[in-house]
């Protein structure tokens, strides 16, 4: 059980699509600072990060949403203390 962490926009580098490609069952993602934008924007990604919505495995950092301006559509938004409790439900961390 691996918790992903994407940092980049989908619109700057593949990071997303890379991350999206090695995802298990058991993982969940986390977008935060320029990522977070994914949780709003439509891209060829949206529908797969719909999905893991769906399965209450996509987190978006609240900061990083307020910082740029952006309301997530879909993910669960989490402050600073719920990304430590993620860290620590999750076996490791793997940040993209």
């Amino acid at each position: 059980m691996i918790l992903h962490t994407v940092k980049t926009s989908p619109f700057q580098t593949l990071a997303i699509n890379n991350c999206l490609n090695l995802l298990s069952e058991q993982d969940s993602l986390l977008l935060m600072e320029d990522a977070v934008i994914a949780s709003h924007a439509d891209h060829g990604h949206f529908a797969q990060l719909k999905l893991l919505a769906q399965q209450n495995r996509l987190f978006v950092v609240q900061a990083d949403l307020d910082a740029r301006g952006v309301t997530h559509s879909i993910g669960q938004s989490c402050d600073y203390a719920q990304f430590v409790n993620l860290v620590i439900q999750h076996k490791s961390q793997l940040a993209w």
